[in-house]
């Protein structure tokens, strides 16, 4: 028998803190003679655990009859596939749906079920969806389909609670349906769902409404005299008021979050080991409504993400998706973080494209234990084939590059796997080391569906992804400035949060509710540094005057209606000391009040004031990345944050070199990255320390990261710095890795001497009780011997 817990960082199984490297190998679509070979694979690029789906469907091809022994299909043998997985040593992640995605005919929902019993399907505004799209979208909380869903718990649950790791078994965590949303259409304001439970009177819709608004505040927020709540029907078009149209977009959260419950309460009452769920809604900023559903319910889900960055053509992952990396993970941090689970990424992708470059695949992966998690499976780590009858839109094979492909080879990217988890399951103390930003990013959640609509009532922009999180958004500028960032909520963050940050930054729309508004005036107020941009708000929630924020800075930014069609959008060229003809996109507003520090010509259109020991930067413009003229870019963040006192714990004397300290108690791994390809050099600067000493400049070849020690005490000696990843210690060796430069530099206090393996050491210096030597090493992989 054994035991599950976790803290925030680990699962902890038996007394062990255990970091996850996982694949997922879906065994229903591979050969179950080929089973073991694909698990032995798996090994071989140090995975220590195996994430599968249990499709509903497949298990239960007709009503009644069920086969998880292979009966029926060997690929049924999901019992036989446990127990091997399980002789093999892996841990097992399983998620029984009842909707699994996976590109998997209906993800996973019965044909037979939906044949019978069709008033189950969502519906839109004027009645079925189209009956042949590949995933249909279930009326979650419909009785009827909760009915089957307990019918097909009550077969697929004893078998895994035999497997459990608690009952002597490999399974350490239950997974609840697969990114609940409707199938997506939780993005689309008016699509679903329209079914009868939902909004017939005294349904779902009217039930939400009275819970959480008083008819008052609803005459005032939606513009309407009612004198029932079922006289408010849903909304079925742009002409109703935004905040009704909010409102609907919050009550289909709720209904996930409901059905959610639903299931969690049954696997509670089944498992004893965690249980979890990937990405609610797949809406990053709506996140915090499942949080905050868990904690009023005392729901303890653990919650996972997942990345994915092409589908169906090669992979794509330079620099210009940073952005998006740090805002999601920015996203997740703070939430998992509040929760105390585990952050893990079950889903990053290494498959869905037609070729994945391990340079690239490398960037992705070795961002994300810097940005916070530590745990990570890769998705789908093997190829396999669907079953006839149950393809999808993806065909019958189902090997779009997985590092193993059907036939069992493997392709590029399985080393590059290796490599990150080698280093994430050995280093010493890399799971609790944590990225510690100085700057925060602020966001409003009621502006992330407005952009998903491309709602254009407002002034400004709704094109968030365009300016703020995409390719070309202010996130990926504050990347490639090395800005390590946290991302916080406007609503939910306390004042001393805030309060924490040496820099907090503000994307505002026209809106912005009165207590947010009221409360960064108290955050300027009690000595905090705020940058808004590109206006101030003017509304508040129930689009209603109120400038809370302008009134207390004495600033007054233009008004402009911004553009939307990208054929009309003008470049225009903003300046600062320092700083010429630095091109932004789309509307310039000219800003009154405070110093002026940002000018188009003579116009004012950037301004500081200062508020006590606080301060405020409102900016009339957005700061995006461009490839082309990003230094200009580059060197304004680096004056805003010069102009508030803002100064990171690092320096480095290339930019092009990114930096993300992950840091712990006396010690630190620094992830260096060089995520744009063409050779950097430079020299780093941390907490005093010089790297390199005996050379010129770190080196990065080619595009990859590395995790650069510093203080790191494998035993009894101290790594000082390296100038490659220290991946771990072995008896008196320690062993590195260097695959972006051929001759790495090693500190170490606590030895007289050391002698290379794999490798010759050229130069050498010991000072002040630390031995400092230059090694040349004509692989990638090298040791150093304690003497």
């Amino acid at each position: 028998m054994g035991r599950v817990d976790f803290n925030g960082r680990s699962y902890i199984l038996n007394g062990e803190p255990v970091t996850i490297a996982g694949g997922t190998l879906q065994f229903f679509r591979v050969p179950a003679e080929t089973w073991k070979d694909r698990l032995f694979k798996m090994k071989e690029a140090g995975l220590n655990t195996v994430d599968t789906y249990v499709a509903w469907n497949w298990h239960e091809p007709e009503r009644g009859s069920f086969d998880f022994t292979g009966d029926t299909h060997p690929q049924r043998n999901l019992e036989g596939f446990l127990e091997l997985a399980q002789e093999m040593g892996f841990y097992v992640i399983i998620r029984p749906g009842p909707y699994i995605c996976g590109e998997w005919r209906n993800g996973g929902i019965p044909d037979w079920l939906i044949k019978e019993h069709p008033e189950i399907l969502a519906k839109g505004p004027d009645g079925p969806l189209p009956a042949d799209i590949y995933y249909p979208p279930i009326t979650y909380l419909h009785p009827t389909y909760l009915e089957a869903v307990e019918e097909w718990y009550n077969a697929v649950f004893p078998v895994i609670k035999r497997f459990l790791y608690t009952n002597g078994g490999p399974i350490i965590s239950v997974s609840i349906d697969d990114e609940p949303s409707y199938w997506e259409t939780i993005f689309q304001p008016f699509l679903t769902d329209y079914n009868d439970p939902v909004v017939r009177p005294g349904g779902l819709w009217e039930k939400w409404l009275g819970e959480n608004f008083e008819l008052e505040v609803l005459r005032r927020r939606y513009k309407g005299n009612f004198h029932d709540y079922s006289e408010i029907r849903p909304p079925r078009s742009f002409s109703e008021p935004l905040p009704k149209l909010l409102d609907w977009h919050h009550f289909k959260i709720w209904m996930t979050n409901e059905y959610v419950r639903w299931i969690y309460e049954r696997m509670e009452r089944a498992f004893d080991v965690p249980i979890s769920i990937l990405d609610p809604y797949l809406l990053q900023l709506a996140w915090k409504h499942f949080f905050n559903y868990m904690r009023k319910h005392n729901l303890k889900v653990h919650v996972w993400t997942e990345f994915w960055y092409s589908f169906y053509r090669s992979f794509d992952f330079k620099e210009d998706r940073l952005g998006h990396v740090y805002y999601k993970t920015g996203v997740y941090r703070y939430h998992v973080k509040k929760a105390g689970t585990p952050p893990l990424s079950i889903e990053t992708q290494v498959s869905l494209a037609h070729t994945i470059e391990p340079d690239e695949a490398e960037l992705l992966y070795g961002l994300l234990p810097p940005l916070g998690i530590p745990n990570i499976n890769y998705y789908l780590f093997v190829g396999g084939e669907n079953p006839k009858g149950y393809e999808s839109h993806n065909g019958v094979t189902w090997d779009v590059y997985s590092p193993v492909g059907l036939d069992g080879e493997e392709r590029p990217h399985f080393g590059t796997i290796k490599a990150i988890s080698e280093f994430l399951t050995n280093a010493e103390g890399v799971a609790e080391a944590e990225l510690r930003p100085k700057v925060a990013v602020a966001l409003y959640e009621p502006y992330e569906p407005v952009s998903l609509w491309a709602y254009d009532g407002l002034e400004e922009s709704s094109d968030l992804n365009e300016y703020l999180l995409g390719e070309r958004g202010l996130f990926t500028l504050l990347a490639m400035s090395n800005t390590p960032v946290d991302v916080i909520d406007l609503e939910d963050a306390t004042l001393e949060e805030f309060l924490s940050y040496d820099q907090v930054w503000v994307y505002s729309l026209d809106f912005m509710s009165r207590t947010v508004q009221d409360k960064l005036v108290e955050f300027v107020s009690k000595g905090g540094n705020l940058v808004v941009l590109p206006m101030l708000p003017r509304y508040d929630e129930n689009m209603e005057p109120y400038s809370a924020l302008a009134d207390f800075l004495g600033v007054e930014v233009e008004e402009a209606k911004a553009r939307r069609n990208p054929r009309l959008i003008q470049f225009l060229s903003v300046s600062a000391e320092g700083i010429d003809r630095m091109l932004v996109r789309n509307t310039v507003r000219g800003v009154r009040g405070g110093e002026p520090i940002a000018f188009m010509g003579e116009k004012p259109v950037g301004a500081l004031v200062r508020k006590g020991s606080g301060s405020a930067i409102v900016l009339g413009f957005r700061l995006q990345y461009y490839t082309s003229h990003h230094d200009l870019h580059r060197k304004f963040i680096w004056k805003l944050k010069e102009l508030q006192g803002v100064k990171e714990n690092f320096e480095v004397t290339n930019p092009d070199m990114i930096v993300l300290p992950m840091e712990g108690d006396g010690y630190a791994y620094l992830a260096v990255m060089n995520p744009r390809g063409h050779q950097v050099k430079g020299r780093l600067r941390y907490r005093g320390i010089e790297i390199p000493c005996l050379m010129d400049a770190i080196e990065l070849k080619k595009r990859g990261v590395l995790f650069l020690p510093v203080g790191i005490k494998p035993g009894d000696v101290e790594v000082v710095y390296s100038t490659a990843t220290l991946v771990k210690r072995d008896g008196d060796v320690l062993k590195f890795r260097n695959h972006l430069s051929g001759v790495s530099e090693v500190a170490i206090k606590g030895v007289k001497s050391v002698r290379a393996k794999c490798g010759e050491i050229i130069d050498e210096l010991e000072e002040n009780g630390v031995l400092t030597v230059l090694v040349e090493h004509p692989c990638e992989h090298f040791e150093i011997e304690l003497i």
